[in-house]
């Protein structure tokens, strides 16, 4: 009888872990400092001496604010664009990289304007939108 039970009692543990989520995601808090970058189409030989010396790209910050079991993992799911903008041109030049690390090309293509874009951030069982989580004024 107590084999049966032993039994009983492995097939449910068993059982009852498959539903289990792995790990955790808290994005509440999660923010840029600063929420935003201007982006020179036409560069400025002085102002932007170094970037031109380097052929670096614009880049955001690192996103703050965000806990989680690693890999943590960022995409593109929206952006909005105002003031002449183009959204689907902007989505096709910017990349998005770890720790929501978002790059537009020096030499970007985009129409002039503001483009807020939106992020999902997602680990294994976790996922968080962040709505208009931060903007490139392009100029």
């Amino acid at each position: 009888m107590k084999s049966i039970y032993s039994v009983f009692f492995l097939v449910f543990a068993l059982w009852s872990c498959h539903d289990v989520k792995v790990g955790y995601l808290k994005a509440d808090n999660a923010e840029y400092d600063p929420t935003s970058i201007v982006v020179r189409k036409e560069l400025d030989p002085e102002e932007d001496e170094l970037r031109i010396m380097n052929d670096a790209n614009w880049v955001s910050p690192k996103i703050q604010g965000v806990l989680g079991t690693n890999p943590l993992n960022y995409e593109l799911v929206n952006v909005t664009a105002t003031e002449g903008g183009d959204a689907e041109a902007f989505k096709q030049e910017v990349v998005v990289r770890g720790g929501g690390i978002m790059e537009l090309p020096l030499h970007t293509k985009v129409p002039k304007g503001h483009y807020l874009v939106s992020l999902r951030v997602y680990n294994e069982d976790y996922s968080a939108e962040l709505k208009n989580a931060f903007t490139f004024i392009v100029e």
